[in-house]
């Protein structure tokens, strides 16, 4: 999965930086997608940030990202989740990059405990924000899953760098 999710992320720091955004968006798409069931456990966090410390790990420290994971929580705690929802499918569609953004959500999704319906309504609800058509979506959403092990333990791990694409 690494090999659809890498690229995806890179294409959206360019995207952001081109548009003037940093990159946080990047964090909120997960942290939107983990918190679906209007909770991030402790387990969904480490992945979190797991995933996102070896993905930006030329952009941002893992550090960083655990904070930025907390004020991502704490936005969505205040803001709700349809603002921030809105907010983030804005800025991908402001760059060009709401492909790009989806993929990274859809990773996220799988390598969590599978994609749940909960899930799946939070990326509709960012694709259909930004005016990516559900078909596209679909194909996206397929793209993925065919890449993604079964496993969500083994679908994470493929996101790391040693892994076997």
């Amino acid at each position: 999965m690494r090999e659809i999710v890498a690229p995806a992320i890179e294409q959206l720091c360019v995207a952001f930086d081109r548009g003037g955004y940093n990159p946080t968006p990047i964090i909120d798409l997960g942290v939107l997608v983990a918190n679906a069931d209007g909770k991030v456990t402790d387990r969904e966090r480490d992945i979190l940030l797991e995933v996102f410390s070896t993905l930006l790990e030329t952009k941002l420290d893992g550090e960083v990202v655990g904070h930025l994971v907390s004020a991502s929580l704490e936005v969505i705690e205040v803001a709700g989740m349809d603002r921030r929802t809105r907010l983030v499918a804005e800025i991908l569609h402001d760059c060009d990059a709401v492909e790009s953004g989806i993929l990274v959500a859809l990773a996220v999704a799988f390598s969590a405990d599978g994609f749940s319906a909960k899930e799946r309504q939070v990326i509709e609800g960012i694709a259909d924000a930004a005016g990516l058509p559900r078909a596209r979506l679909q194909a996206l959403t397929e793209q993925v899953r065919t890449a993604a092990d079964p496993d969500p333990v083994s679908a994470r791990s493929s996101l790391l760098p040693n892994a076997k694409s």
